[in-house]
């Protein structure tokens, strides 16, 4: 299966969220099953993630400073399984782009931190964490999705 997760720019949501999948992947042993990759729908190639989002990350074990940005494709979002995108906004750039899928595009609802002090960073970590947690415990039937 191949996990798209995607924010705007790719330096601070869906980076932070994708070394927490990753991390959850490595955990339960998916690594065979699950690919996971973060973009952005307007990402600089190349860009580093932002400082506060790699010390927010550092905090709970998680090193994603060697991520670096990119821009989603159409071939990347033909590609996916499965999106976890940030905002509505977001979602509706994938309905429009691949009609007829919106049962594979999860929203989150976390708001862009870019330019925010590191508490902001922290929040927004805490909060994608608690998603994936919930989401893996639930898509393994560790729970009645409550």
């Amino acid at each position: 299966m191949k996990i798209l997760i995607l924010c705007t720019g790719n330096t601070c949501r869906s980076p932070m969220a994708e070394g927490i999948v990753n991390d959850i992947v490595k955990r339960e042993h998916l690594e065979n099953e699950i690919q996971v990759e973060s973009m952005g729908f307007a990402a600089n190639d190349g860009e580093l993630p932002t400082a506060n989002a790699v010390e927010c990350m550092k905090e709970i074990g998680i090193d994603i400073s060697g991520k670096r940005a990119r821009r989603v494709l159409m071939e990347d979002l033909e590609q996916a399984d499965m999106f976890y995108v940030m905002t509505d906004s977001h979602k509706n750039i994938i309905s429009d782009a691949i009609p007829d899928d919106e049962d594979r595009v999860m929203v989150l609802d976390v708001p862009d931190p870019f330019g925010s002090g590191i508490e902001v960073y922290r929040e927004c970590r805490d909060k994608i964490k608690t998603y994936f947690e919930h989401e893996f415990r639930y898509r393994l039937g560790e729970t009645d999705g409550e």
